[in-house]
């Protein structure tokens, strides 16, 4: 709740839309428990409800200024109840001890002031100065009177349903357990309307959402993809090369036509070769330096085949050698069991028997050591639970700000997806079409 109402003071802060109703969204929850409590009656509780978020969506924005902004809003409820006071407690009507028949029930048998002081210090923790501060008591008195209900709580608890029990510890734990059981039975038809009282009140308007005017287009771009040029080695002066080569093929067709000037022509062509290979020294250079790298990669591939090759006619050759030595020790062996056979007296069955059942020996011990097949790991099941409270939301994500996806009964059967422990849990609708959507796991019950 603390952290959703300062994103929500955030929002604000910012103003940006909808941050009214956020505030309202992380907090009505806690203040309608509080006022049943407080009330023991539901319409004065919606009142109350009703009246108090009228007054605070007006001074919401004094929160911003607060050092402590979750102490600031719940000071600003107890004010409300001390303005009210005379006029609640005009209506109140006290239960007799022992015949609570729910954990809120129990504060019934209890005057006005000492439910309000009982929620302030077990549920908000707040002090005995702070209490003081807001009802205007000693804080001595306020320590007195709580001392009081904590030496009377085993007489209010008595005739409490078993499945209390577990809730009975102290009052900390009497509140909590009632707050799950008013929010378990309440109806959620109230909600909105609440809010739209409220804010009616306070005036506040929401911004509305600006309309979205961009007009979307698309850019005529020429998406033809060119083809990358490949750079060419290109030498160093290229036009004038261009034009020896035409001066040389000139010559070379003067010295088809002139025989006579054949050996002239022949040092100018050795010439032009020599020049040739001048233009392209750095090029033979490259392919010099890749063909030195691919020749050592293959180098190093030779190198580690050959050492493999080596490596495993060794091993071959002992395993050769082991076996050859082997089989003479065992045909040694043989003979040497034969001549025992032959000097014996015919204890060769006894001989087979014995070696009958050392082979079976060694077979069931193989059997024994065999290694055990692995279990299969068994597929997690989803848990089937039921809804314990008479109308239940189902929000889209976890938390109260989602959209309502659908809304369950009491009564109706969930699958639970995922760890039913957790505060929001994933269910599966089986009586809705098998939707799916968070709710909150305090308001659901194992399936009988």
């Amino acid at each position: 709740m603390v952290l959703e109402m300062k994103r929500a003071l955030e929002d604000l802060k910012k103003g940006a839309d909808g941050a009214y109703r956020k505030i309202y969204d992380a907090t009505y929850e806690e203040v309608y428990c509080k006022s049943f409590l407080i009330t023991q009656e539901e319409k004065q509780a919606l009142s109350l409800v009703e009246d108090f978020y009228a007054g605070v969506l007006k001074e919401i924005g004094e929160a911003l200024k607060a050092e402590d902004q979750n102490l600031w809003f719940w000071q600003q409820y107890y004010k409300k109840i001390r303005r009210e006071y005379q006029k609640l407690l005009s209506v109140q009507h006290k239960e007799a001890p022992g015949k609570a028949q729910n954990l809120a029930q129990i504060l019934a048998a209890l005057p006005l002031l000492h439910r309000v002081m009982l929620v302030m210090a077990y549920e908000d923790d707040f002090s005995a100065e702070q209490i003081s501060a807001v009802l205007g008591l000693a804080s001595e008195k306020i320590e007195g009177e709580l001392e009081k209900l904590e030496k009377i709580l085993p007489t209010l608890t008595q005739g409490q349903p078993q499945e209390n029990a577990v809730w009975l510890a102290g009052w900390k734990t009497i509140l909590a357990g009632a707050d799950r059981q008013i929010l378990g039975t309440v109806a959620a038809d109230w909600v909105d309307v609440a809010y739209e009282k409220a804010s009616a009140a306070a005036g506040v308007k929401e911004q509305p959402k600006k309309e979205d005017n961009f007009e979307y287009f698309v850019a005529d771009v020429d998406l033809t993809e060119e083809k990358p040029k490949k750079k060419k080695a290109e030498p160093v002066i290229e036009e004038e090369d261009d034009e020896d080569e035409e001066e040389y093929s000139d010559e070379d067709d003067e010295d088809e036509e002139y025989d006579d000037d054949d050996e002239e022509y022949n040092d100018e062509d050795d010439e032009d070769d020599e020049d040739d290979e001048d233009r392209y020294d750095w090029d033979l250079e490259d392919d010099g330096r890749k063909m030195i790298i691919i020749g050592a990669v293959v180098a190093v591939i030779l190198c580690v085949v050959i050492g493999l090759g080596a490596m495993w006619f060794m091993g071959r050759n002992k395993g050769d050698s082991a076996t050859s030595s082997q089989t003479e020790e065992q045909q040694e062996d043989e003979d040497a069991a034969a001549d025992l056979v032959i000097k014996g007296d015919g204890d060769t069955a006894d001989d087979t028997e014995s070696a009958e059942e050392t082979d079976a020996e060694e077979t069931e011990e193989t059997e024994e050591t065999a290694p055990e097949e692995e279990a299969e790991p068994e597929e997690p099941q989803t848990v089937t639970m039921k809804v314990n409270a008479s109308s239940l939301n189902v929000r889209s994500e976890a938390n109260t700000t989602s959209s309502v996806v659908t809304s369950l009964a009491n009564g109706d059967t969930v699958e639970v997806l995922g760890d039913a422990s957790q505060e929001w849990v994933q269910i599966r609708c089986t009586s809705k079409n098998n939707e799916e959507g968070y709710v909150k796991s305090e308001y659901l019950v194992a399936a009988e």
